[in-house]
Formats: structure tokens, sequence, C-alpha cells
């Protein structure tokens, strides 16, 4: 009976997670062809973003959240890196910023590292490539409709940075993010 009780409250913190994700799922076709229109249409505009590899991670990551928003964005804390990051070497970063949707409804995701040294960065994409595996995983059959994010996912080593993103508009997150860091 226990059982049933904790079954049927962890569906309904689900069910209410969900709901306060906010917006709805649109589909990948549809989606994909919204996002081909925008960037054809913007294609002359740039996004004005300093060039600095100096910048701070979290500086990055308010600038590709004011672009491309994720839904209750919520910022992890470096205590909970090896919950996500399998592997991560958490020593060996220097400053990092970390964004999920905090309902786990959808599977956005913001990461962006810096690391003591080149080294320690070709380490870490280990660690985030097997963190886009498990969130394929997870999302194939929890939201199918979301897997266009994570299909076009981006996972990018540049000198000591890192950065993964897992968005509704993975293409420009990603150049706002090399307006940062090339």
């Amino acid at each position: 009976m226990k059982k049933k009780i904790v079954f049927a409250a962890l569906i309904a913190a689900l069910v209410c997670g969900a709901a306060s994700c906010g917006g709805t799922a649109t589909p990948a076709a549809s989606t994909t062809a919204a996002s081909e229109t925008a960037a054809a249409t913007k294609e002359s505009e740039e996004i004005s973003v300093p060039i600095s590899s100096d910048a701070e991670p979290g500086e990055i990551t308010k600038a590709v959240l004011d672009e491309v928003p994720i839904n209750s964005a919520f910022e992890k804390k470096a205590s909970s890196l090896p919950d996500y990051f399998d592997g991560l070497d958490v020593d060996a970063i220097d400053a990092f910023s970390y964004y999920i949707c905090a309902s786990g409804a959808y599977p956005d995701e913001i990461a962006v590292f810096r690391f003591n040294s080149e080294d320690s960065a070709k380490g870490a994409v280990k660690a985030v490539e097997d963190r886009l595996a498990y969130q394929k995983e997870t999302y194939e059959t929890y939201t199918p409709d979301e897997m266009y994010k994570i299909e076009n996912a981006v996972i990018r080593q540049t000198g000591s940075w890192v950065y993964y993103l897992v968005t509704s508009d993975n293409e420009k997150a990603d150049s706002i993010v090399k307006g940062f860091i090339g």
C-alpha cells in the first residue's frame, strides 16, 4: 500500500513538474522548418557578442539564455556536476556555468567549462558525450518530440574550453558561444 502511495505521489510530482516548464512541445519537423526560416530571414543579422577568451562562463551562458531561453532554467552548482557528468575531473575546472530545465520535462541544457589546461578539456569531452548519450536514451521514450534538440546538440572543445548545448536553436546558441571563445 505504501508503495502505491509513493508511486502516486511521484507521478503527481512529475505531472506538476512538467506543467511548470511551460510552453508546448513542438514537433521536430515544424520546428526544424521554423528554425530554417528564421535562419534565412536573419542571415544578414549578426549577434553582437564581444570576442574574449577571458570571458566568464556565466557571462556566456547568460548571453545564450537571453537569445535561446530554456524553460524554467536552473543553474546547477559545482557539487552536482559529478551527478550529471560521470568521469568529469571537477578539480581541473577553473570556472563553469551549467543550466538545465528544472523540472526535467525538457532535455534543454547549456554547459560552458573553462579548464586549467587544454589536456583537461580534451579529457572532459568524453564525460560530456556520455551525458548526451544518457539524455538521448532518456528522452527517446519520455518526450520523443524533443529529440531534435538532442540530435542537433553541440559539443565543442576549443583550447581549454568545452561547451555543450541542447537547446531549441543549437545553431544560434553555438554562434553566441563562438563569439566569446572562438
